[in-house]
């Protein structure tokens, strides 16, 4: 196998052209279109749509990719062995879902830097439900994903998460409506909530979700949402007084704003979840860092954990 032919294989996917993938490697097009006909001719398939534009890769192309990455990595790996350089070097693609982002803020990553500071990270955000496709295709090598009440994994119901994908529970926590604490008339129950403004993730989001659902089973809808991207931010105007949300509880311990919010006592309001972190099963290469992440994460965690005695305190106020 000529490695050259797989470099123009990511190449090509990661510019969704062959003229963009002969700028990044330094050749002509020509040269490309022949290392790809010829990687074709040996797996006896296309790996390329060429009737799409952009360029995208067909399913045998997405997994010529995830092969290509993980046989160009593990060739690293061997030079770096035989010269005795073992700490991990080179790209590593981190995917982490909106619900899991306040657990792997500028700290964590300042953390992760230093302790790995060879290694060049890209962070890829989105749901769950985006990132996994990425995973399964080898365009990121690990997710931190945010599942909810019913045993999802990554977005999906954890009996159909691939068997080359391995899943491991870092973090348990609950999904809690939050208000501010300088409201003296919070709401009761999920009719009286409904009626003020809420403060949540755009559609896609776990809590979000469980809201809506909670809300339309006792015949209300939210009347007045406002969408906010970060997490943070939404825990920032709920603190201000702007309206009401729907967040994990260990986020509002976590928050600066802890102080100024109140973990509502709403019935039917109080759902598990976790925070998972998956990566694929032959990035062995990649278990140090990837490791690490999740050590960092449970940390970052601990931090907030409402059933620490240290932290014994802050979950009472909260509450009050």
């Amino acid at each position: 196998m000529d490695t050259r032919e797989l470099l123009a294989l990511i190449a090509v996917a990661d510019e969704k052209s062959f003229h963009g993938a002969a700028a990044q490697l330094g050749l002509t097009q020509p040269a490309v279109t022949r290392r790809i006909q010829r990687l074709e001719e040996r797996v006896g398939t296309q790996l390329f749509d060429r009737s799409l534009k952009p360029l995208q890769p067909t399913s045998a192309g997405h997994r010529a990719l995830a092969e290509a990455r993980d046989l160009l990595r593990r060739l690293d790996g061997f030079t770096e062995n035989i010269t005795g350089n073992t700490a991990p070097t080179g790209p590593f693609r981190l995917g982490v879902s909106h619900g899991a982002a306040p657990l792997l803020a500028a700290k964590e990553l300042r953390e992760l830097h230093g302790l790995f500071p060879d290694i060049s990270l890209t962070i890829k955000s989105g749901w769950s439900s985006e990132l996994l496709p990425l995973l399964r295709r080898g365009e990121i090598d690990a997710m931190l994903s945010l599942d909810g009440p019913q045993g999802t994994v990554g977005g999906l119901d954890a009996r159909d998460l691939p068997a080359s994908l391995r899943p491991e529970k870092l973090l348990d926590d609950h999904i809690v409506a939050i208000g501010p604490r300088s409201s003296h008339n919070d709401p009761r129950d999920i009719v009286t909530l409904a009626d003020n403004p809420m403060i949540l993730m755009p559609e896609g989001c776990t809590f979000r979700a469980l809201g809506n659902a909670w809300a339309r089973q006792n015949g209300v809808q939210f009347k007045s949402v406002l969408e906010v991207s970060a997490l943070e931010l939404q825990i920032e105007m709920v603190a201000a007084g702007a309206g009401y949300g729907i967040m994990a509880r260990r986020f509002c311990l976590h928050s600066p704003a802890a102080d100024r919010i109140r973990i509502l006592d709403i019935p039917g309001m109080n759902w598990g979840m976790s925070i998972t972190l998956i990566r694929r099963k032959n990035n062995t290469d990649l278990d140090d860092i990837i490791n690490t992440v999740g050590q960092i994460v449970i940390a970052a965690g601990a931090v907030s954990n409402p059933t620490e005695h240290s932290k014994h305190k802050d979950a009472q106020k909260l509450s009050a």
